[in-house]
């Protein structure tokens, strides 16, 4: 029997406190800001026929005006963090057919669309950097073997954000991580250190956990959660072998409704305080926004 567990949505203030916004990005004086948008079913399909009247943005409470609403077509960039512990070998065939298939899937859309993959098994290293060649994912998903290490997963998430941070305006940042559970972390980063780096970034966050049991990383789980629920993204875990088999499934949601995204564009409030929290809801009953709640890169 499969088990979904989404915690995306109940975990907004797991991590809200553990940010800070610089002062160069507190004074905006009214300027327009966009934000994208994931809009999504009960059954995590997209809902591509939303009308701008239909969004509401707030940012610390206040309402904001909406400018204009569009359908997103900004250059896609996706960093995949691969869980290559011990663990990983009961996965590793769904692991690689299910990521082929996911970028094969976003390159037949937007041939543009780039896939960095990353393994965090003992240490974070990179197998591919951005690119849209599908031979050099095979190729790299193909390295990417179990080892005897000990999970690296917030390494490697500072690692990759830092990269995204660098990258120029004008593009939309993906980080999807694919954790082996049960785990415990060994890089010693502290949670809050990676929620910076997170945020600096612009990445929205996806995590998908392959459960064997029940026995979790408290810590991890609540980092992922987190960063989740203020990124625009979401935190399911998939449980026993049949939760492997649904992994594919879980990651063409992703890529679906990564291309029904919509682009918010509102005017912020004159002052911008530190810790901005901005909030997209709908009026439109029975379906789910997703957007980033963290303000400043």
């Amino acid at each position: 029997m499969t088990r979904f567990r989404s915690t995306a949505l109940t975990a907004v203030t797991a991590l809200t406190v553990a940010v800070t916004v610089p002062a160069a990005l507190t004074a905006r004086q009214g300027a327009e800001r966009t934000v994208y948008v994931t809009v999504m079913s009960s059954g995590g399909q997209p809902v591509p026929d939303m009308r701008q009247e239909e969004f509401s943005v707030k940012q610390n409470g206040e309402d904001r005006v909406i400018t204009k609403v569009d359908r997103a077509s900004e250059p896609l960039h996706y960093a995949i963090l691969i869980d290559t512990t011990p663990a990983a070998g009961r996965a590793v065939n769904d692991i690689r057919t299910s990521v082929k298939a996911f970028c094969e899937l976003l390159l037949s859309v937007d041939p543009k669309t780039e896939f960095q993959l990353m393994e965090f098994g003992g240490a974070a290293m990179t197998h591919v950097d951005f690119t849209s060649d599908i031979t050099a994912i095979e190729g790299a998903l193909g390295k990417m073997l179990p080892k005897p290490s000990e999970p690296v997963l917030n390494e490697a998430l500072v690692e990759v954000s830092k990269q995204m941070a660098k990258m120029p305006s004008g593009s939309r940042r993906v980080i999807l991580t694919i954790n082996m559970e049960p785990t415990i972390e060994s890089s010693g980063i502290q949670a809050r250190l990676v929620a910076e780096e997170v945020r600096k970034s612009g990445a929205a966050v996806w995590a998908v956990s392959l459960q064997e049991g029940t026995r979790r990383d408290s810590t991890r789980e609540q980092l992922l959660n987190g960063l989740a629920a203020n990124t625009g993204g979401r935190s399911v875990v998939l449980q026993g072998q049949a939760g492997q088999s649904q992994l594919s499934n879980f990651m063409r949601s992703i890529a679906a409704n990564t291309f029904s995204q919509y682009a918010v564009t509102f005017t912020e409030g004159e002052t911008m305080k530190p810790g901005t929290v901005t909030d997209v809801t709908v009026t439109r009953q029975g379906v789910t926004a997703l957007s980033m709640k963290w303000s400043g890169q």
